[in-house]
């Protein structure tokens, strides 16, 4: 009973604090409420048994407890000046004081707790990061992973970004028209978030729709809001493309199939069709930031016809442009598949060896492209060594098996 009482809770977690951010305006305020609430389940309901609907009384229990803890407050700072306290309250209070249009809500109050999460005193990392954790639940394994970093390692930067926001004592949430200066922070979480669902850390799912779709409503929920912030646009153009391929990327054993070998008529056409509209129209109005960038080569994938159709001299040029604005091990290895498929496996093989590493030797497809390049010049011995790095770090038991299928065909061509 415990254990399903402590799955059930994390299954409403985020909504939960969703809700108590929307009444609060502070995210520590709202996590301690949320966690006292989160205490009392974990004694009542083993006992008494779950309540008809959780999710509801959570937030009646975290906003009771919330409401005693702004008593308690009161009663201990009687005596102290009233226009002081006043000059402390949140400024979301003042701001919706003295002027209420500009304090006007958000619609999507899950939206509302990744901006609140993504606040200017932490780095655009830190607050990815934690919106991973806070608003959707994912552990700190999963994250670690989409980060390229030890689980520890990303264990410690979420307590010193809790810690940080805390020190602060700024408003943890901001009204659409002031967060500008969040947005990019909230791209890359939700950028973070669909990668996840896309192609899972779990064993269980290594696709997980339901991410996709979350991270692909909640973006377009961000253009309604930024509808002339075109970065808004390519990422949600990004989302879509690679979505519209979801119905033909796992075979019927649930195993995955690589990209050129996908039955290109399982595809959403229409969601491509209404994708390169978008993000033609969007390219047009000026220069393209990464998003936009990376919008396109997922169009130059989706729309070639067959595989062998695939624009890859096109695809290479854009992933050379991606590359000095988003330095990434991912951007890195993609560019060097795409150079090596226009131009052969040695020139994909020398730039995937130059230059600075990027982390890429924590990175499974690194091994994987440079054991797939390796293979392609007659290399088998070194092919293999990176293979089996690359099923080493594989992201789940499925793409270990498939790259262990590939050791073992390496073994008969090895001397």
């Amino acid at each position: 009973m415990a254990a399903m009482t402590a799955e059930r809770l994390r299954q409403v977690y985020s909504r939960v604090l969703a809700k108590l951010l929307a009444m609060t305006r502070s995210l520590p305020d709202a996590e301690d409420a949320v966690h006292d609430a989160i205490a009392r389940a974990l004694e009542s309901w083993p006992r008494d048994g779950e309540p008809d609907n959780a999710e509801a009384w959570l937030v009646t229990v975290a906003s009771n407890c919330h409401r005693d803890r702004w008593r308690r407050a009161q009663r201990a700072g009687r005596q102290r000046d009233a226009v002081a306290m006043l000059a402390e309250m949140s400024p979301w209070v003042r701001i919706a004081h003295g002027d209420p249009d500009i304090a006007r809500g958000w619609n999507d109050e899950l939206l509302a707790l990744v901006f609140a999460c993504c606040h200017p005193a932490l780095d655009d990392g830190e607050s990815a990061a934690l919106a991973l954790a806070t608003a959707f639940g994912l552990s700190t394994a999963e994250i670690a992973a989409a980060f390229v970093v030890a689980p520890r390692t990303m264990e410690q930067r979420l307590t010193r970004a809790r810690q940080r926001l805390r020190e602060r004592g700024d408003p943890d949430g901001a009204p659409p028209d002031r967060s500008f200066d969040r947005l990019d922070a909230v791209l890359r979480a939700l950028h973070l978030l669909f990668n996840e669902g896309y192609w899972s850390t779990s064993d269980d799912a290594p696709i997980r729709a339901e991410l996709c779709r979350l991270a692909l409503g909640l973006t377009r929920s961000l253009q309604a809001t930024f509808p002339e912030a075109r970065e808004v646009t390519g990422l949600r153009c990004v989302m879509q493309l690679h979505d519209a391929r979801r119905g033909g990327r796992l075979d019927d054993q649930g195993a995955p199939i690589p990209l050129p070998e996908q039955d290109r008529s399982r595809w959403d056409r229409a969601a491509i069709d209404d994708a390169c509209a978008t993000l033609e129209r969007a390219l047009a109005a000026g220069p393209a930031g990464p998003f936009l960038v990376e919008a396109a080569i997922a169009a130059l994938h989706s729309s070639a016809g067959p595989a062998e159709a695939t624009d890859w001299p096109q695809i290479a040029a854009l992933y050379a442009i991606l590359e000095p604005i988003r330095p990434t091990a991912a951007v890195r290895v993609n560019r060097a598949f795409a150079v090596a498929q226009a131009q052969g496996p040695s020139a994909g093989l020398a730039l995937l060896d130059g230059g600075d590493d990027l982390g890429a030797n924590a990175y499974p497809y690194s091994h994987l492209v440079r054991g797939a390049l390796l293979e392609r010049l007659g290399r088998f011995a070194e092919a293999r060594a990176e293979l089996v790095t690359a099923e080493r770090l594989a992201r789940n038991v499925h793409e270990a098996r498939q790259i262990r299928l590939r050791i073992h065909r390496l073994e008969d061509r090895d001397p």
